[in-house]
């Protein structure tokens, strides 16, 4: 019988991500149930015939794979075997209560050997109640065996590189049995950036999917985490509850994406991944694999691919592009389906001339109740200030040009990107980070609204935000996305300094100090009691901290 792994929840409604989010390459088992039936015969598997003699038990471990990154998990399964030529009957080693199975990590993190059971784990987490709570007995045949999978590096961290070795012991009702060593390697890397995906209208809890690309001496990673809101009466947090390799990319990949959608949690689409060769555009998502990936060959490469890609409930992706030399927009689109036989190429499916070459841009999806229009604002340079083009394209892709607006007076922040916001009603909110012409230590919050049919509502209106005390390096704009808060449609904003502090919307005094350098471009993610940036620990990779 195979138990799934433990994954502490503080709210089991959490459990429940969309279907969008693991729909996709990151799905991995996250809870364990603290009321598992004692296992039937028809639970167990039949070991081949016992050997006479030796211990009545014996452990097996086998790992998913012998080498992996530190900011990635390792599952091993263990496997009990009856060796004996009568029944075993023990407490259920896989039970949250239970202490008898420990297992031992010994390596550069753990030099003197590091022991976890399902009780010290959750113990730690402090998530479960333990006290009083007593492991069913497990009624084991002879030559049947009894498995499970320990999540590794969620039991015991991992983050120094290097050889370890792990084995496992079981102690209990005359019991007592070691399994034999496996060894496996723990290597390093660079990480670059991460990019956030989100679901449009899908809640607090259906899960920010994250994509990054990490560089190893000779190799670079495709990388993806799924992270969930834990924030409860307890406190405040953003939790990785999954991270794998996609695979091995091309040494010069670059711009690693994860889309935004507005999939509903009840749907069956498939979940998408992007990145760029030079002049390709590539896409995971099945029946693609890392090395036959969806794609699409640009002329050369482009000036910027537009942030996030938009993934709908249809399995479409579209991807905005501002074309090498910055004075056309582009719009290409791949589809997919959970039983599509073949990989096809991307399409074009929308072109528009741009006036001027655009200095940041930002693309946005209505919410699935609505439709799949969407929205693309763009912002450049223009005389006396800064103007912004609202770009929209229809559900099969065809791009229009229909209004832009003038920010008199203002100048743009380096790596300033915009935010936009399709609300219920169709209207598109925008929003920049800017600073003053005529005092640059003076930033501006512009905000402008557009009419469901793409025209401009009323002119822009500029709030002033605190002071600069020094240069900034970025700076960006985003609006509360979850559906059904009060704090629907709320702008967020945060300037990176060149220090490396940040000042932002909820700030109270001086500006903070992030924990681990900010990831750029800048992404701020509006959770269920606050909102989060998107920062790079070194060595793990994204992690997610409330401002």
């Amino acid at each position: 019988m195979e138990h799934p792994r433990p994954g502490p929840r503080r709210c089991p409604e959490r459990a429940a991500m969309s279907a969008s989010v693991l729909s996709g390459p990151w799905l991995l088992v996250l809870t364990l149930s603290a009321a598992n039936p004692v296992p039937t015969p028809s639970q167990v598997k039949t070991a081949p015939s016992p050997p006479s003699g030796g211990p009545p038990m014996r452990i097996q471990l086998r790992l998913s794979k012998a080498q992996l990154v530190t900011s990635e998990d390792m599952d091993v399964r263990i496997a009990l075997s009856n060796e004996s030529a009568t029944p075993l009957e023990f407490p259920d080693p896989f039970r949250h209560s239970d202490q008898s199975l420990t297992y031992t990590v010994t390596g550069p993190e753990y030099p003197k050997g590091h022991a976890v059971n399902h009780y010290t784990v959750i113990e730690r987490e402090g998530t479960q109640p333990l006290g009083g709570v007593v492991a069913p007995q497990v009624r084991l045949g002879s030559g049947r065996v009894l498995e499970s999978v320990v999540p590794l590096q969620e039991w015991a961290p991992i983050r120094q590189p290097g050889r370890y070795r792990l084995t496992a012991r079981l102690q209990a009702a005359g019991i007592d049995t070691v399994s034999a060593p496996v060894e496996f390697e723990v290597v390093t890397g660079r990480p670059d950036s991460a990019s956030a995906g989100v679901m449009i209208g899908g809640g607090p809890y259906s899960g920010v999917g994250t994509v990054w690309l990490q560089h190893l001496e000779e190799q670079t990673l495709l990388m993806q985490a799924v992270f969930v809101d834990e924030t409860d009466e307890a406190g405040r947090g953003v939790s990785r509850r999954t991270s794998k390799v996609l695979g091995t990319v091309a040494p010069d990949a670059s711009d690693a994406l994860a889309p935004w959608t507005n999939d509903a949690p009840s749907g069956e689409a498939v979940s998408w991944v992007l990145w760029r060769q030079g002049a390709s555009i590539l896409a995971l998502a099945p029946p693609a694999t890392i090395t036959a990936p969806f794609r699409f060959d640009l002329e050369a490469p482009p000036e910027r691919l537009i942030r996030p890609p938009l993934e709908t409930h249809a399995g479409e992706l579209f991807v905005p592009i501002v074309e090498a030399g910055g004075r056309g927009l582009r719009l290409l689109r791949f589809q997919s389906s959970m039983d599509a036989p073949k990989v096809t190429p991307g399409k074009e499916v929308g072109r528009v001339r741009l006036p001027s070459v655009p200095l940041s841009a930002r693309a946005t999806l209505q919410p699935g109740s609505v439709g799949n229009g969407i929205s693309i604002v763009l912002v450049s340079e223009a005389a006396g200030g800064l103007e912004v083009q609202h770009v929209r394209a229809t559900s099969a892709g065809r791009l229009s040009r229909v209004a832009s607006s003038l920010l008199r007076g203002l100048s743009a922040l380096p790596d300033s990107e915009p935010g936009v916001w399709i609300d219920d009603s169709g209207h598109v909110h925008a929003a920049l980070v800017a600073v003053s012409l005529k005092n640059p230590r003076q930033p501006m919050l512009a905000e402008v609204r557009f009419r469901s049919d793409g025209r401009l509502v009323a002119p822009p209106s500029m709030t002033p935000l605190p002071e600069l005390p020094m240069s900034a390096r970025a700076a960006v704009a985003r609006h509360c996305h979850l559906p059904h808060s009060d704090r629907a449609g709320e702008v967020r904003w945060a300037i990176l300094l060149e220090d490396g502090r940040l000042m932002h919307s909820g700030q109270r005094g001086s500006p903070s100090s992030p924990k681990q350098p900010v990831a750029g471009p800048l992404e701020l993610i509006e959770m269920l009691q606050g909102t989060f940036i998107l920062t790079t620990d070194p060595i793990r990779g994204p992690e997610f901290e409330w401002l």
